[in-house]
């Protein structure tokens, strides 16, 4: 009766780390990014004319921000947060870093639209080596009282190496491209300027 016991003890245990193996062997699908803080200078007349109502829209082909093959099976990986959820956050983070006013939509005169035309990084694997190449695009509408105005920005990476491709390389390329794009944004004055002039 011991001998049995011990033997389905052990049949458990050997099933547990079977599956416990199985799970740590399952590729994740998901990226997840975080926005860089805004380092910008506030401006309080901003805070006199203008109320923005900032809108973030997916125009991507596809929804996924990368694929590639492993096994000869398709990975693909998608963000967290989602791309119109981050650029939701960082057209917020900027616009309120520069003194504007954030309010919902009833209370705005000036829509703030950020469309993510591409948010997606190209994997090549070859035998021995790989190569990344990603590229984010945005087009930021302004719609004001007095006029509209259209601003396309864009930052792309590239990066090869040896072997093959996974989640940290491509993370670590898309991060490096968002952070490129996104220290455009709050660098940006061209925005600032068409919200004070379209929104009066």
């Amino acid at each position: 009766m011991i001998k049995t016991t011990k033997s389905l003890a052990l049949t458990a245990l050997f099933i547990a780390s079977l599956g416990l193996s199985a799970c740590q062997n399952q590729t994740s699908t998901t990226l997840y990014f975080t926005p860089i803080a805004p380092n910008v200078q506030f401006n309080i007349a901003n805070q006199a004319q203008a109320t923005l109502n900032i809108v973030a829209r997916d125009l991507r082909p596809q929804p996924e921000v990368a694929s590639y093959v492993e096994q000869e099976k398709v990975i693909k990986l998608t963000s967290s947060p989602s791309v119109t959820q981050l650029f939701q956050q960082i057209l917020q983070q900027d616009l309120n870093s520069k003194g504007f006013r954030i309010t919902p939509p009833a209370q705005s005169n000036t829509n703030v639209i950020v469309n993510v035309k591409e948010f997606y990084a190209n994997v090549e694997q070859g035998n021995l080596r790989y190569k990344i190449t990603s590229k984010i695009q945005l087009e930021i509408q302004i719609q004001g009282a007095k006029g509209q105005f259209n601003k396309t920005m864009t930052a792309s990476r590239t990066q090869e190496g040896v072997f093959s491709a996974k989640n940290n390389e491509i993370q670590n390329v898309l991060t490096a491209t968002l952070n490129e794009i996104t220290q455009n944004i709050y660098q940006d004055q061209e925005i600032s300027q068409a919200i004070q002039q379209y929104s009066r």
